[in-house]
């Protein structure tokens, strides 16, 4: 009788922590609940920058990879609050995601400006490296030349967002990234 309740418990507290699939999730194989982790300035490798630049990938990291390689190869420049979500929503406009995108919130009450762009390539591994920062004050641009490198025989598909926060004092300014490969 110790055995039967004890077993009886065991299968009830098992029974508790599944989660049934609906009928979507079981066509796709893939809980739509499900939550994939996010990338955050604390589990991304840095990359080095300009001293006036920010890093700011994690602020895209809530962009599916479908959404994203349909945005490849373009360069954004996101000025203000209203820019930053329009940009999502041209994003979730796409149809690529299974889902809205996680929209991440950005500074831009003290001038700042997001600029960004993702690259696509096959490889092991891939990354930017900066070739070359000129900020021109007089007829105020600035630009960035960047190297899209993938390395390895592998076939996966890499796509590497570069995102970087630029400073206050660049409202108005031309931006304008270059990557080559």
């Amino acid at each position: 009788m110790r055995w039967l309740w004890i077993s009886s418990l065991i299968g009830l507290l098992a029974a508790c922590n599944l989660s049934p699939f609906t009928a979507e999730e079981a066509a796709v194989g893939t809980p739509v609940h499900m939550v994939l982790p996010s990338v955050t300035p604390q589990n991304i490798p840095p990359i080095p920058l300009p001293p006036e630049l920010t890093d700011e990938r994690h602020i895209m990291s809530g962009i599916c990879y479908e959404a994203a390689y349909a945005m490849r190869d373009h360069v954004y420049v996101i000025r203000d609050a209203i820019g930053h979500i329009e940009f999502y929503g041209d994003a979730d406009a796409l149809g690529a995601c299974r889902w809205p995108v996680e929209r991440n919130p950005y500074d831009f009450e003290t001038g700042r400006a997001l600029a960004g762009i993702w690259s696509y390539g096959t490889g092991c591994t891939a990354h930017h490296d900066i070739i070359d920062s000129v900020r021109d004050d007089a007829n105020r641009t600035y630009s960035l030349r960047l190297r899209f490198v993938t390395e390895g025989d592998c076939d996966y598909e890499l796509l590497r967002p570069f995102w970087v926060g630029l400073p206050e004092d660049m409202q108005g300014y031309d931006i304008q990234i270059v990557v080559d490969q």
